[in-house]
């Protein structure tokens, strides 16, 4: 019998080859992405870990300016209780507190309406013009 010389051998030998060839690239290269993978991965890491400390750092500015807010909202509500206290006091001071202060106020109002009666009665007409828009508007 004879053989045949068709090259089959070679070819598959050239394939062999070419696929060990081809193995080696694809490992190369699988180190590179691997390695390329693990610089990246390590980037990440750092960035993460510089946001993580801003983030940290503005909390803590947050925190201090809340702290800040509060105070001077406390002080300021103490402020205003303070004052609140005095109106008060002074509007209880002018609040006539017997029968004769009463009397006294009421005389003293009577005079200023009979020196200019002008504004009273305008602000009477105001006074029962609403009233009366109120009536109407039921």
């Amino acid at each position: 019998m004879a053989r045949s010389t068709n090259g089959v051998p070679a070819a598959a030998g050239q394939v062999k080859q070419t696929l060990a060839d081809t193995g080696r690239v694809v490992a190369d290269q699988a180190g590179e992405v691997k390695q390329a993978l693990a610089d990246s991965g390590r980037a990440v890491a750092a960035q993460a870990g510089e946001i993580k400390q801003v983030l940290v750092d503005s909390g803590r500015t947050v925190a201090a300016s809340a702290g800040e807010v509060k105070e001077q909202v406390a002080a300021t509500a103490a402020l205003a209780k303070d004052r609140a206290g005095e109106v008060v006091h002074a509007l209880a001071d002018q609040v006539p507190s017997d029968r004769q202060q009463w009397e006294s106020m009421a005389r003293e109002v009577r005079d200023n309406v009979r020196r200019n009666p002008a504004p009273w009665l305008a602000g009477a007409a105001i006074v029962g013009f609403v009233w009366w828009l109120g009536r109407r508007s039921k």
